[in-house]
């Protein structure tokens, strides 16, 4: 029996003791729907598994590292009739899988490496903050935590990881108000090293270089140890906020606010499109 359907949008490959995950859908900025999360926590779960690789490297392609949910996927899944009514409809299309896919980056056991190639948005830029190494390409990415303007709550632990890694205050304003978590933000708080790059595929090759010498000598056992130790501290307060968010914000898909909203901005993305095609 097959648990899960590869994902287009995503590839995996093993290179020494590194996993590397790949989102390769440039085109759609690496949007991503429902199930290409649940691959996504899918080959940490199995990577957790395997005695061959000690890191889980996830790098990106084109201008975003990911743009965030894909809008199109939630209209039409916002379409779809549910005889026993809207709760059981969220709760199998959203509760499930956030809890599920947040749940498999905060349990995952080996170090997980971030290549912030460009913006990350929405519960893609949760998964950002939930890396335990974050590698920049330049000055010009950012996360976006969009939730106040779809009508939601905080998702992927962002309640826990934003203010721990950026202050308190700064977390809130960035929350409330829909604010940009820019370079300055990200620097020695969240990014460890900026390549001060242009080109996705140069930064994504020169990381995992970097990568290669960095583990020479080291005992990949003692790594995993270490994370497990430093992650003692705070992982009770991450799964209880995963639990949290998806809890509360099950109110505002009952009553269709993000829904709508997604519409509105799906709309939006396509009136743009098609003032861009040549008239004939």
């Amino acid at each position: 029996m097959v648990s899960i359907v590869k994902s287009s949008r995503i590839d995996s490959r093993k290179q020494g003791p590194f996993l590397i995950i790949f989102l390769n859908d440039e085109k759609t900025l690496n949007s991503l729907e429902g199930n290409d999360y649940l691959y996504l926590a899918h080959l940490l779960i199995e990577n957790d598994k395997d005695a061959d690789t000690s890191f889980t490297v996830i790098q990106s392609s084109g201008r975003f590292f990911s743009s965030g949910a894909n809008f199109s996927s939630i209209v039409t899944e916002n379409g779809k009739k549910n005889k026993d009514g809207e709760l059981p409809k969220w709760a199998a299309a959203f509760l499930s899988r956030n809890t599920y896919v947040t749940t498999a980056f905060i349990n995952h056991s080996k170090p997980l490496i971030c290549c912030l190639n460009g913006p990350a948005v929405g519960l893609s830029a949760a998964i950002v903050m939930l890396c335990d190494i974050v590698y920049v390409m330049n000055n010009k990415v950012y996360l976006q935590f969009p939730f106040a303007k779809i009508g939601l709550v905080t998702e992927g632990a962002v309640a826990v990881t934003l203010p721990l890694k950026i202050g308190y205050a700064r977390a809130q304003n960035v929350l409330f108000f829909n604010k940009r978590v820019t370079y300055d933000m990200l620097e020695n708080t969240v990014s460890v090293k900026n390549y001060e790059l242009d080109d996705w595929q140069q930064f994504n090759a020169r990381v995992l270089e970097d990568l290669g010498k960095d583990v020479k000598n080291i005992n990949m056992a003692s790594i995993i140890g270490m994370k497990a130790l430093i992650k003692e501290t705070w992982k009770g307060h991450l799964l209880q906020a995963n639990v949290s968010e998806v809890t509360d914000a099950m109110p505002f898909w009952i009553e269709g606010i993000p829904q709508s909203n997604f519409n509105k901005l799906l709309k939006k993305a396509e009136s743009r499109k098609n003032k861009l095609k040549p008239k004939l």
